[in-house]
């Protein structure tokens, strides 16, 4: 690292960097040295840090309109007497913004470059077919795992696990659209994991920012229960608490948002659901979020409570699908005989996920040296 910064990077860093010295996400990412095999995972990882850290991304056409008459004749003439997009930008303008211009006057570009386009649009990007159900499914899948950001004139959606059922459930939901890139990766506690990656439709654009809670209140039953079933998939557990007659499934919804999760407290009071708060404090060594230590979590324990969630979200992440099945066969009072035989059942299906997930990584672990050898 140049610089000699810390990692993961600080706020003042950052602002330093990307708002006073204007620098870009790439050349910030070579500033703290990270080096992937696609220069655009290192990019994305520096916008990734920018939003968790609150900074706002600059505006996108910026460079587009400070660009006169004069100097967009002048890269004509240069593009026209041979030179290449990446030299004539020199640094102050990205290549796409002298591409652009081009464009804009009718440039016949040169072969190659034509070619680097087809390669980069090569897969087709189908537009949003979905109904404002599926749509609040995702958005709600969105407050969790999945990250979006603008990638050119696609929005780029992304998540990384160690969990086969995620990636099934991202594959699912998002190859009728587009390619889906699978590659693995480093993870901070897992050794490795993988990371899916899929450009969409500008239909997708509602998925670069969450929604606001005005925005959640708006929702109708179903796009409410859509919603939430999203947000479960991606932040939600199913596990058996022990109490002194036996043992019955609770459920926790898990997030750093306090104001998502009352706002889905009060909707499922609605319903009659009822459950309460905890407030968590993130070790320092284990922290995920960097500038937020405290995590949220909103638990529902009562027998009713619990079957009647299960009941009413429909699930699609399928290690959550299994769980909420086995759930539902409980039955109150938790000291019935076969409630024994469930929570049996329960400790084998917990096995098989875990084992499934163990091989998932090491999946990734060699896929990931296989790679590391074939660039030697």
């Amino acid at each position: 690292m140049p610089e000699g910064l810390p990692w993961p990077p600080r706020k003042e860093d950052l602002e330093r960097l990307y708002l006073a010295k204007k620098l870009s996400a790439s050349r910030i990412a070579q500033v703290y040295g990270l080096k992937y095999k696609n220069t655009k995972v290192a990019e994305s990882t520096i916008l990734y840090q920018l939003r968790r850290n609150g900074i706002e991304r600059r505006d996108p056409a910026e460079h587009i309109r400070k660009v006169t008459e004069e100097l967009a004749d002048e890269w004509v003439r240069r593009y026209q007497s041979g030179e290449s997009l990446k030299k004539i930008a020199a640094g102050e303008f990205s290549p796409a913004t002298v591409l652009l211009h081009l464009r804009r006057r009718g440039v016949e570009l040169r072969d190659k470059v034509e070619a680097q386009i087809q390669a980069v649009t090569k897969y087709e990007r189908r537009p949003f077919r979905g109904d404002s159900v599926e749509k609040a499914y995702l958005m709600g899948l969105r407050y969790g795992d999945l990250d979006a950001v603008s990638h050119g004139r696609a929005t780029r959606v992304r998540v990384s696990t160690t969990h086969p059922a995620m990636a099934d459930l991202f594959e699912s939901l998002f190859s009728p659209y587009g390619f889906v890139h699978r590659y693995p990766r480093n993870a901070n506690f897992t050794g490795y994991e993988w990371t899916l990656e899929c450009d969409l439709d500008e239909s997708f654009e509602f998925l670069l920012e969450k929604p606001s809670i005005a925005e959640l209140e708006s929702f109708g039953h179903r796009e409410f229960l859509a919603f939430l079933a999203g947000f479960f998939d991606a932040e939600g557990s199913i596990f058996l608490h022990k109490k002194s007659s036996g043992r019955a499934p609770e459920i926790n919804i898990a997030n750093t948002d306090r104001q998502v999760l009352e706002f889905l407290a009060g909707r499922l009071r609605d319903v009659g659901v009822s459950g309460r708060f905890a407030r968590d404090e993130q070790e320092s060594k284990k922290r995920i979020f960097s500038s937020v230590n405290t995590i949220w979590r909103l638990n529902v324990w009562r027998f009713q409570s619990v079957n009647l969630l299960l009941r009413l979200m429909p699930l699609r992440h399928h290690e959550k699908v299994n769980k909420s099945r086995l759930a539902l066969r409980f039955r109150s009072p938790i000291s019935r005989p076969e409630n024994i035989a469930t929570a049996v059942e329960w400790q084998c299906l917990q096995r098989e996920i875990e084992e499934a997930r163990m091989k998932f990584i090491k999946q990734a672990d060699l896929e990931f040296h296989v790679t590391d050898r074939k660039y030697e």
